[in-house]
């Protein structure tokens, strides 16, 4: 089931994202600011954890197999590798295979940049992709769809580039340009639309084999249970515990951990005797939740603050 947190991932950076560019005025400066305020946001624990995972999945023994190597770099350069395992598009279930997804969001947020050039910024921002996800495939033979299984161009990068699971950040998009305009919506209607769904989502999640990637699955319901919980944000707001606004501020780190958990340290799991089972789930989650809460406490936290300050330098 936690797979399709990624959905959820996609759609919140394509909502954040838009209310982060509304700010900009169009311009080449916009698009440096944006670049940069990206790249602080993830390139440094990104790496850090990606060098942690090194060491610890055979580090120097890595340069002995060409195909670990490929891996490596793939990583490193957030480049896809694998035209015929959409929408993955590397092994996911090899070395730091949790960068897939961050391989759509560097696509996403290249596309953005660009776009912020232009005063029709969303305009041009949906013409990209809909010449990428619709236009380009029909042009080539291949009858438009929602499946993440894709398009094939027999090419990792624009399989990757045309794959129908980048219509989950377009949602974010959408939904950011009307967010405004959703305030005056009543309190009692906003409850109604977060209880159906609640409803809905816990009906599929929990009774349904529709677990899965994009909006022909686990995609349409997340997306409306999104929107809900946003409309509903000041009166869930008042009752969320601290614990749960702290695990919000580490997900990140704790999304890059999760892998590591699995591999590298829990494969040592073994070596003191716990194995397999609710021990070793609840053991991992308290030692990733820990290691998560480090890397924002030592690395993203300092560099929000350094870009904060740096911020309040150029308004000055």
């Amino acid at each position: 089931m936690g797979a399709i947190g990624v959905d959820v991932f996609f759609i919140i950076s394509g909502f954040v994202i838009t209310l982060s560019a509304k700010k900009l005025t169009p311009g080449l400066s916009a698009v440096g600011v944006f670049l940069k305020h990206r790249a602080r946001r993830i390139l440094p624990a990104y790496f850090i954890i990606l060098l942690i995972t090194f060491l610890l999945s055979g580090a120097m023994s890595t340069f002995h197999y060409p195909e670990k190597v490929s891996n490596l770099i793939s990583a490193i350069t957030f480049s896809p590798i694998d035209a015929n395992h959409a929408p993955f598009y590397v092994d996911d279930s090899g070395f730091y295979g949790i960068r897939w997804t961050l391989n759509y969001e560097v696509l996403f947020y290249l596309v953005m940049a660009v776009c912020l050039i232009s005063k029709y910024r969303w305009l041009l921002l949906f013409g990209v992709f809909s010449l990428s996800l619709i236009v380009l495939p029909m042009l080539t033979g291949q009858s438009p769809t929602l499946n993440v299984g894709g398009y094939q161009f027999n090419s990792a990068y624009l399989n990757l580039m045309t794959n129908p699971i980048i219509w989950m950040f377009l949602v974010g998009v959408g939904f950011g340009l009307i967010y405004p305009y959703t305030k005056h919506l009543n309190c009692q209607l906003r409850l109604v639309i977060l209880v159906i769904a609640l409803v809905v989502t816990g009906y599929f999640v929990l009774f349904t084999p529709s677990l899965g990637h994009g909006l022909t699955m686990s995609g349409w319901y997340l997306s409306i249970l999104f929107i809900a919980v946003v409309l509903n944000d000041e009166i869930i707001t008042k009752y969320t515990p601290r614990f749960f606004v702290t695990l919000g501020e580490v997900s990140f780190s704790l999304y890059l951990i999760h892998t590591l958990m699995n591999g590298g340290i829990g494969k040592r799991f073994e070596d003191i005797g716990v194995v397999d089972g609710l021990p070793r789930f609840v053991l991992s989650c308290v030692i990733s939740i820990g290691l998560a809460y480090l890397s924002y406490r030592f690395i993203e936290r300092p560099v929000s603050l350094r870009k904060q300050k740096t911020v309040r330098h150029e308004m000055v």
